[in-house]
């Protein structure tokens, strides 16, 4: 009887000892397939990355000097532009759209970009300017709603000597304010 419990109790302990050692090497295999797995996505997600310049340029508006303007204002569209072969020297095109009063103010204009010494992979910042409700000036005028605010946004594009067009950036909603 003592051999039988014996022989129970040495079994369990080597059946006890299998599992924990099969248990181990299985979480370390796993262990291992994950490390691999981490690392094949890292590769992958750098692997895809976009390219920094490319052929068709790239207009990232980054801030505007703010939100609500009275007349006798300056806004002011900050952007940065990239091009893989630097031939930006074209046409910027800007549309104003008004939620308020669409029969007035509404415009679509080209601005020239000013002829400058390129690059390639150009990375260039740029503004453009506008004076609320002032007919002469340094910059163009542009005009809100007759009889009362101008709820509006902007659009612009850019295109290259090559005829490449970039994708549309569009302004957040801007408020010019009637005195």
């Amino acid at each position: 009887m003592l051999k039988i419990l014996l022989t129970k109790v040495l079994f369990t302990l080597k059946w006890k000892f299998v599992c924990f050692n099969f248990e181990t090497k299985l979480y370390e295999i796993m262990k291992l397939q994950f490390l691999i797995a981490t690392i094949a996505v890292l590769v992958f997600v750098a692997s895809c990355s976009k390219d920094k310049y490319t052929t068709k340029p790239k207009l990232e508006l980054n801030s505007v000097n703010g939100s609500e303007f009275p007349t006798q204002s300056l806004l002011s569209f900050k952007f940065t532009v990239t091009d893989k072969e630097g031939d930006i020297q074209d046409t910027m095109w800007i549309q104003k759209i008004s939620y308020s009063c669409s029969d007035i103010g509404n415009f679509v204009a080209p601005f020239q970009v000013p002829n400058f010494t390129s690059s390639k992979n150009l990375k260039v910042e740029m503004d453009v300017n506008y004076l609320y409700g002032v007919t002469s000036g340094p910059y163009p005028p542009i005009y809100g709603c007759v009889q009362r605010d101008d709820s509006c946004y902007f659009k612009f594009w850019l295109k290259d000597k090559a005829g490449n067009v970039s994708d549309t950036v569009t302004s957040a909603t801007i408020k010019l304010l009637k005195d």
